[in-house]
């Protein structure tokens, strides 16, 4: 019998492996471990969403479904135009969001109407503020058939890494509670699952603590993918 495709997708800024940490540290082997067959594609760092998005469909071309799609950040949207827009819901079971920017961000908003910011170069960031993503949200809906789920994530901003905190802060000042890039707000689609206890890197396994005076309760981000892996195998047991 074939095994279950789960295709795990990365954010905006994405790297397979730097040094000896990869993203999404260990969940791969571990999926693989449950009986998964598990694809990891590259996309472009830093694209649009529409760029990135036909890099995903170009890398499934060839498997078939059903497909289970698990994305991080900026790695959920894509997921989303390549479902409805790309022909994707044609193969896709579900999929699973982890703290993606589904109604836009006041860091990119901040961004775009700041004229000397280089950031402003970067077109997954004037993809993702408010307006641009109330346009794709309408432009973009849920097909039948596909289930839709989300994970938010938080974390007090004495908890959240010091070299985020700013960015963590302006976002508390602006939507609320959220894990330094992303609010709980913002990440809510489909079925919101909860809000996980962890910073934008803790979801995948990167900790940026780099406090050594003072220490924060442990996030275990293979926990939550074991959790995911565990709900494909057995959609209807919780």
């Amino acid at each position: 019998m074939a095994k279950t495709t789960v295709v795990l997708l990365r954010g905006m800024f994405g790297f397979s492996k730097m040094l000896w940490w990869e993203y999404f540290h260990g969940a791969p082997k571990m999926l693989e471990g449950m009986g998964f067959n598990v694809i990891v594609p590259g996309l472009p760092w830093g694209g649009s969403i529409e760029k990135r998005s036909a890099f995903l469909a170009e890398a499934l071309k060839g498997c078939p479904g059903p497909m289970h799609l698990v994305g991080h950040s900026m790695g959920g949207i894509d997921a989303r135009r390549y479902i409805t827009q790309l022909g994707g819901h044609e193969k896709v079971a579900s999929l699973t969001t982890i703290s993606s920017p589904h109604h836009g961000s006041i860091l990119a908003e901040q961004v775009m109407t700041a004229p000397a910011s280089p950031w402003r170069r970067i077109p997954a960031i004037a993809d993702l503020t408010h307006a641009a993503m109330r346009q794709f949200n309408e432009s973009t809906p849920d097909m039948p058939g596909v289930i839709y789920r989300s994970y938010s994530a938080a974390r007090p901003l004495k908890d959240q890494p010091w070299l985020a905190r700013p960015l963590g802060l302006r976002i508390a000042a602006a939507e609320g509670a959220n894990d330094s890039l992303v609010s709980v707000a913002s990440a809510q689609w489909g079925e919101h699952l909860g809000t996980l206890a962890a910073d934008h890197f803790e979801l995948i396994g990167s900790h940026v603590w780099l406090n050594p005076f003072r220490r924060r309760a442990p996030f275990d981000h293979l926990a939550l993918y074991r959790d995911i892996g565990e709900w494909i195998l057995h959609p209807g047991a919780a």
